[in-house]
């Protein structure tokens, strides 16, 4: 190693204060370590340190820097017991990138406008259930849209015991995985506390058994080749020595998508909905069907709570970041909640400003929430897409009132920050025609911890 590689300065509290402070208030702790040690400084939390960066210039460098140094599926290792190693997310080097060429082509071109119509189907299904006048949280809703979705356009399936069975498994899995007494126990312990957890053992292999047996019953179907849904095209495609994915490959790429596509996206559409129950003249844009607003909405979104606080990336070798030398070993972690506030950047960052995005693309270095680079998330379009057609569907039929006057804090599911009262709100059906007349003036909505 050379001599003058090294780590920068960063906080001075045990690691466990660090990872207790952390995991209550991500973006206080980010916050004021950056008003004490710059835009780069060294966070140690137990079985993780970071190289925390925060200057565009700095993030860019990691971003656009050597795949063969800067090893994302290694610097995300802890994601393994849920999702296994065989998968995009977590695969590295030229390994990942033949990957990627597989599975990247059902997330873009014509397939999204087939997408789309899934996913309207979805929220209108869900929004005739989503009960009128009395305060009532978003989340939940927002994970059974995303959950429908992901069932009808990543495995095909519709209404049916196999989907039920799906479901009751999966939400068993995630809902003992991201408890905060198994939080605790993978703070401490690592992904080995869980892969080596009989208790979670047992609830991981009924859902893998189903997958994998969807998989078998899938790839055997005589209508295969005609099919457009995810698994299909996944069991369909063939690397450049004409080799299909093996089940196993194809058992974590469904999880991957399953666990983080679910989870990530109907965060995304909560804190949506919560900031736009503070702005109606920002509802009643949407329901006249601006062009581009929703966009801006999923935007603005998206900065102001991204889905995961970091980008990660561990060093194989020694890498120049911000004219400081890292060591080999190090991770690197972009980070989001800092450089999407930077007042450098956004005027009045901690507003819920839409319009700042009307007709602009975020900067890829300064708007995070898919990562970038050659490790950019390949649902990102999806992802986005879903959200807008929700947020559409749902200002076109109702009109959305903060439960509370005071916005909700961030709180945690796992690793996904999430409304802490799951974006409480009350919904009252829209009168029609009334879009844009009587529009009350945006009432400006800034986040707690600016």
């Amino acid at each position: 190693m050379p001599a003058d590689a090294t780590l920068p300065r960063g906080p001075r509290l045990p690691v466990a204060a660090q990872a207790v402070w952390y995991g209550v208030d991500p973006q206080g702790f980010f916050a004021a370590a950056r008003r004490r040690h710059g835009d780069m400084f060294t966070v140690r939390i137990p079985g993780a340190t970071w190289v925390v960066l925060a200057d565009p210039a700095a993030i860019r460098e990691v971003l656009s820097g050597d795949p063969a140094v800067l090893w994302s599926g290694e610097a995300n290792e802890s994601l393994r017991p849920l999702i296994g190693r065989r998968n995009l997310l977590l695969l590295d080097g030229a390994e990942h990138l033949r990957r990627r060429r597989l599975v990247l082509p059902p997330f873009h071109g014509e397939r999204m406008q087939t997408y789309r119509e899934l996913m309207a189907a979805a929220a209108d299904r869900e929004l005739d259930r989503w009960p009128t006048g009395r305060a009532g949280p978003t989340l939940p809703h927002a994970q059974a849209i995303a959950f429908d979705v992901i069932m009808r356009a990543i495995f095909g399936l519709g209404d049916g015991p196999e989907t039920d069975e799906l479901g009751r498994l999966l939400r068993r899995v995630l809902d003992y995985a991201l408890s905060p007494r198994m939080m605790l126990r993978f703070a401490f312990q690592g992904p080995e506390g869980l892969v080596g957890h009989a208790p979670f053992e047992r609830m991981v292999a009924p859902l893998d058994a189903a997958v994998l047996g969807m998989i078998a019953r899938r790839r055997s179907a005589p209508d295969l080749a005609e099919r457009d849904d995810i698994l299909s095209l996944l069991l369909l495609a063939r690397d450049e020595d004409g080799a299909p994915l093996a089940d196993r490959d194809v058992r974590d790429e469904l999880l991957t998508l399953l666990v983080a596509g679910h989870e990530t996206t109907a965060a995304t559409i909560a804190w949506a909905v919560h900031f736009l129950a503070r702005d109606r003249a920002a509802q009643d844009r949407l329901a006249a069907g601006e062009p581009g607003w929703a966009e801006a909405v999923v935007t603005e979104t998206l900065r102001l709570r991204p889905p995961v606080p970091l980008v990660v990336r561990r060093l194989k070798a020694p890498f120049a970041v911000g004219g400081r030398l890292l060591p080999a070993g190090a991770t690197v972690a972009p980070c989001a909640l800092l450089v999407h506030r930077d007042p450098r950047i956004h005027r009045d960052p901690a507003a819920f400003r839409p319009e700042r995005f009307m007709g602009i693309r975020p900067g890829s270095s300064t708007w995070l929430p898919f990562g970038g680079g050659v490790r950019r998330c390949i649902g990102a379009a999806f992802a986005q897409l879903e959200a807008r057609v929700v947020l559409e569907r749902l200002a076109a039929r109702y009109v959305v009132r903060p439960a509370s006057s005071r916005p909700e804090r961030i709180g945690r599911r796992g690793i996904v920050l999430i409304p802490h009262r799951r974006g409480r709100v009350v919904l009252e059906p829209r009168m029609p025609g009334r879009q844009a007349a009587g529009a009350a003036q945006p009432e400006l909505v800034r986040c707690r911890n600016p």
